[in-house]
Formats: structure tokens, C-alpha cells, sequence
């Protein structure tokens, strides 16, 4: 059952994320970024990646941190734990502070963590109607997302994150995959300086 389920786990990453060329918009301090255009919508999907020196668990245990997540992924005022599920799947709640005239936006995530061998994989889905919307606050329904953890060695992980969203209410797509490159780098800058600081 287990491999049954796992199977069509990775046949739903195949769905989610259909096989396209991926171009290097970013590549700095260790830190890559790349970005496609997808088939039916405007808005492209970024990819970024990095090496850190530490190990595979103390990773993950940064990245399903909810309550800290706003000390270095770029732009976010408040993130909390809405529901706990079972050891393997949680309800996220996140609100990015966006700059002004824009409106702030915010998403209500399912995470789903999956393992196998030496790779951990974190899928975000939409959770739209579990936490009531904010006045003000434009909630995002149409977004996903997936961290991929892979184990080096002992004291070194492969971070990826694959993330396609889409912000919703008048932002021209021209604009936001002008700057898609940057929320991404600057998360994983942060990201790194801060796992690597304390490993020392």
C-alpha cells in the first residue's frame, strides 16, 4: 500500500509540474534561479536551488518551522500552525507583507511531507476555505508549491523549491515575472546564512 501510494504521489508531481525547459534567470552567492513559462497562464513558475552546509534534518526542521518562518523568507509579516493533521501533514497559514499601493496577500497551505531514501519532499496545496479572509488582505487560491530536501552527506543538503503562484487581483504578469527572481534568492540567502551560522 505504502508503495502504491507513493507512486501516485510521484505521478501527481508529474501532473503538477509538467516537464518543460527550465532557464537560469539567477545565479549568485551560490544560489540559483530558474524560471519557465507555463502553457495556460501568464505568470512563469521559478525553481531555486543551493547547496548548504548542514545536515538533511536540521533543514527541514527550518523549513516546516512555520512560526519562524517570517526571520528569513522574504516579505512574510506573520506565519502560523492553523491545524496540525498527523506527523506527516499540516494546515499553514501565511501573510506576505507586499509593498504599497499594493494590497498585502495571504494563503492557507496543506503540507504534506513524503520521504524516501535520502530524499524529503514537502508538497504545498491550496486549503482555501479553512481559515477565514482577512479584511484588506487578498487571499491567494491558486498557488503550489514543493520543497525537495537531498541528503549529500552527513553534513551537507541539496534545497530546492519549485513554486508557481498566482497573486490575483490586477497585478499585470509582465511585472511580477520581472521580479519573480527576487523573493526566491533573497529566501535562500537568508536561508543559508542563517543554517550555516549556527552549524558553526
Amino acid at each position: 500500500m505504502a508503495k502504491i501510494i507513493l507512486i501516485l504521489f510521484l505521478l501527481f508531481l508529474g501532473f503538477v509540474f509538467p516537464q518543460k525547459s527550465w532557464d537560469l534567470t539567477l545565479n549568485k552567492d551560490g544560489i540559483k534561479v530558474y524560471t519557465r513559462k507555463m502553457d495556460s497562464v501568464a505568470i512563469k513558475e521559478y525553481k531555486v536551488t543551493m547547496q548548504v552546509n548542514v545536515p538533511i534534518d536540521t533543514v527541514l526542521k527550518k523549513v516546516l518551522d512555520i512560526k519562524k518562518l517570517k526571520y528569513w523568507s522574504y516579505r512574510i509579516a506573520e506565519s502560523d500552525l492553523v491545524k496540525k493533521i498527523n506527523d506527516s501533514t499540516w494546515i499553514f497559514y501565511i501573510h506576505n507583507d507586499v509593498e504599497w499601493p499594493v494590497k498585502d496577500r495571504d494563503h492557507v497551505s496543506k503540507v504534506q511531507l513524503q520521504k524516501r531514501n535520502e530524499v524529503y519532499k514537502v508538497l504545498l496545496t491550496p486549503y482555501n476555505n479553512f481559515v477565514r479572509e482577512k479584511k484588506d488582505i487578498v487571499r491567494i487560491t491558486k498557488f503550489r508549491g514543493l520543497w525537495t530536501l537531498k541528503k549529500i552527506d552527513s553534513g551537507r543538503t541539496q534545497v530546492t523549491q519549485q513554486l508557481y503562484g498566482d497573486p490575483e487581483l490586477n497585478i499585470p504578469p509582465f511585472f511580477i515575472n520581472m521580479m519573480i527572481a527576487k523573493a526566491p534568492f533573497y529566501t535562500f540567502k537568508n536561508m543559508k546564512s542563517q543554517l550555516e551560522s549556527k552549524a558553526k
